[in-house]
């Protein structure tokens, strides 16, 4: 079962907003709503400073700011992240080991991490103001090289990807195990997905759906040229090693939305970090529910209700 807790409610709340820069109209009347609920309902807020920039230049009107150093739990009750699963997936960067609850709002078009729909937004400023919203604790992945670029955070929520790049010429990735070799995948590259991720881009190479909380994770290699080879489920309590090898000068790694390009002859180490991402949820929708509606998951013509 995935981690869940109730958001605590403080004395004094206060909420920081982030998001992607959008300059609909719709988009500034949804703005508009959201801080006027929160000024109704005495709800505190500031908006992260490159955010809060953007609204002040676009739509001529000062909000309090706050710098990405502030985004813990210290100083705020959650962070509001307006836009899609990306932009879920940026404020990880932003409140980084803070752990800090996340509300997403979805204002794009899957919305997996974004949750919350844009039209339940007075819904989730009122469970918030009352305690009554549930924080759901996902697991994260963490790299361990020698590159520099992967130094400085080197966490992903969704998944890590090692591929090729710039050539048709597949690469060659040696994986092991606790020490103990795994394959060798010729291939056009590798992913190693979370639960969160493996509805994404591991789930549209043929890899299995993971349910939040099931302590494991998933490698599916890409365009694999080998028939037998296959996606494989691994425990998140063991150190995945891989080294890769191309013909090229060069790879392409992604963790999440942040793309690298490192050394062909490259080794890294995967594991399941040591702090979670806190999801805020409105309610107990369960895992299936999401799949069956962003997914379409055993949707059948013949299912009459």
């Amino acid at each position: 079962m995935v981690s869940l807790c109730t958001l605590r409610k403080p004395s004094n709340m206060k909420v920081a907003i982030y998001g992607r820069k959008m300059k609909t109209a719709g988009f500034e009347v949804f703005f508009k709503t959201l801080v006027s609920l929160l000024d109704e309902h005495h709800i505190e807020f500031a908006l992260v400073s490159s955010y809060g920039k953007f609204i002040q230049k676009t739509y001529g009107t000062d909000y309090p700011l706050c710098n990405s150093t502030e985004l813990t739990p210290a100083h705020f009750t959650c962070l509001i992240s307006l836009g899609g699963d990306g932009t879920v997936l940026d404020t990880l960067l932003l409140i980084r080991d803070s752990e800090l609850p996340v509300m997403g709002i979805n204002l794009g078009r899957l919305g997996f991490l974004a949750n919350i729909q844009n039209e339940e937004i007075e819904e989730a400023v009122v469970a918030l103001k009352e305690g009554r919203t549930i924080i759901e604790k996902r697991a994260l992945i963490q790299i361990d090289s020698d590159i520099s670029e992967l130094r400085d955070f080197p966490y992903a929520l969704n998944d890590f990807v090692v591929q090729k790049r710039d050539t048709s010429a597949m690469i060659t990735v040696k994986a092991s195990l606790n020490t103990y070799f795994l394959n060798n995948y010729w291939a056009d590259g590798l992913i190693v997905a979370t639960p969160t991720g493996s509805s994404g881009y591991s789930l549209s190479c043929g890899g299995p759906l993971l349910f939040p909380g099931s302590k494991s994770l998933v490698i599916t290699p890409i365009a694999a040229h080998n028939l037998t080879v296959r996606p494989a489920v691994i425990s998140d309590d063991t150190v995945l090693k891989i080294e890769t090898s191309s013909r090229a000068d060069s790879v392409l790694i992604t963790l999440d939305n942040r793309s690298f390009i490192v050394p062909a002859n490259t080794v890294l180490t995967i594991k399941r970090c040591y702090f979670d991402f806190h999801m805020i949820k409105l309610n107990e929708n369960s895992y299936l529910d999401t799949i069956r509606n962003k997914l379409l998951w055993g949707a059948d013509k013949r299912d009459f209700k």
